[in-house]
Formats: C-alpha cells, structure tokens, sequence
C-alpha cells in the first residue's frame, strides 16, 4: 500500500497536541462537532477510537457498548452501520451529535490536522476477534481510499493490532500504548525491538521515570507520546523533558503550551 503523508508523523514530532477523542470536554467526545472543535483549539492531531459495526463498517466509538455516550443500548459489533448512524452520542457538553463513520471523521480532518486511530480490539472485551486484524485493515483501507492528507499514527494497546498495522502498510507510524499498570521500559523495549515508532504509556508512570526515559527512548530513534494530561504545569514538564505528543482533552490549553515552546502563534 504506498500512500503519502504531509507532513509524515516522524517529520511532525515536536511537541504535538493531540485532542483525546476530540475537543472532548467542549463536546461529545468521538463525534464531528468534537473534531472541529479539536482543529478550532489548535491541536495538531486528533485521536480517534476504531470499532467495527456487523457490517464490517469503521465507526468512531470508545466503549464496546454504546450505552454510556448515546441514547442507546447494545454492543457496536452486533449492530449494523444503519442501526448506528441514528443513534445521538450528544449525552455529553455539545448537544445531538452523531457517531460518525471513519470515512466521515477523516473526511473532516484532511488537510486540517492529523489522526491518531486508536484500534479497539481488545482480548479483554466483548466482540474481540481473534483470528486477523479486520480493524486495523478497514483503518488502513479507508486512509488509502480517502486518499487523507496529514500525519497519520495507529496506536493500540494489543501489540498484534500495530504489528498488523506496520505489515500491511510500514509507511504509516505505529505506537504502542500502555496502561498506568505497565513499566514504560518493558514497552519501549518492545517498540524498539519491533521497530515501532512510537510508546506511549500513561502519564502517571511516564512521570515517576521520568526525563531519563525520554532520553532513552530517542537515543533509540523511538518518540515518546503521553496520555491524558489536562493541565499546563503537567504538559509544561513533559514538553521540557522532550516528550513529543501530549493526549489531552483540553487541546487549548496544550496548545497554548506548544506555543511558547514552539514560537507558533497558534
């Protein structure tokens, strides 16, 4: 698959922005007025979350149930992209919102900002496929056919998605992610043996390892990203440490802090 990013991830790597699930504080998080407001607050990529319908379709959703962000019920893998597409995800700050098609969300964001395509296939929850990577291909598959202009990263918790991810298509980056229960080294020495491009575990044990690991991590060409850090003393200190992307639901705030690292002017 030869696709062209502009920029690349790795040409992209000093101390990014990423709106988790959108400018999710100011509006449901995983919908389109969520992306919008991510690009209006000056994120340099937003990250969305991958689930499959029945159909085989890409929809943006975190929880395998979505009960909790739409006036639903019902696991998104056992309901059609139709019974999907009329369900309101506008439970949170914002008002009605839709939960959108991966086609629609890149379609929002090409030439705008980046993504971030958290893939949901989790051995821990229900609809877990166990035999191939039907997400990773459907993300892929729709990047190449919507032919997206920006920086692009597919990210996971399950090493198998991003190994999937970097065999079908080396060109787009690949992060791992790790929960605040695992060792930041144990990850980084994963990335760096598979040759991913990026570990990103959660802030609080990013924390306690503090600059060091960050200098270690680039010593072996891997970037570090980070998540969900919703206050400036906090992404000040990692943006200091070189820490390269930040996840956070209050891209403005981030932004801001980029900005004085950067000298951009939002």
């Amino acid at each position: 698959m030869e696709r062209k990013t502009d920029p690349p991830f790795r040409e992209q790597s000093d101390r990014i922005v990423v709106a988790h699930r959108g400018d999710s504080l100011r509006y449901p998080e995983n919908t389109l007025p969520a992306i919008e407001g991510a690009v209006r607050a000056g994120a340099d990529m937003v990250e969305l979350d991958i689930r499959l319908t029945s159909d085989g379709v890409a929809v943006i959703l975190h929880d395998p149930d979505v009960a909790r962000t739409t006036n639903g019920s019902g696991l998104v893998h056992e309901l059609t992209a139709d019974e999907v597409s009329v369900l309101d995800a506008g439970n949170g700050p914002g008002g009605p919102a839709g939960i959108p098609t991966l086609a629609e969300a890149l379609a929002a964001l090409s030439g705008r900002a980046g993504v971030d395509l958290e893939i949901k296939n989790l051995p821990s929850e229900p609809g877990f496929i166990s035999s191939g990577e039907p997400h990773v291909e459907a993300a892929l598959a729709e990047i190449e056919r919507s032919g997206f202009r920006g920086p692009a990263l597919v990210s996971s918790f399950n090493p198998r998605s991003i190994e999937r991810s970097k065999q079908l298509a080396p060109e787009v980056a690949t992060g791992l992610l790790a929960t605040v229960e695992v060792d930041p080294a144990a990850a980084l020495a994963y990335v760096r043996d598979r040759g991913h491009d990026a570990v990103l575990p959660n802030v609080e044990p990013l924390l306690s390892s503090g600059r060091d690991f960050v200098r270690e991590a680039h010593l072996h060409g891997v970037l570090v990203g980070t998540w969900t850090v919703d206050d400036a003393s906090t992404i000040e200190t990692l943006f200091g440490w070189g820490v390269n992307a930040v996840a956070t639901n209050r891209p403005e705030i981030a932004a801001r802090v980029r900005d004085r690292w950067t000298g951009r002017s939002g």
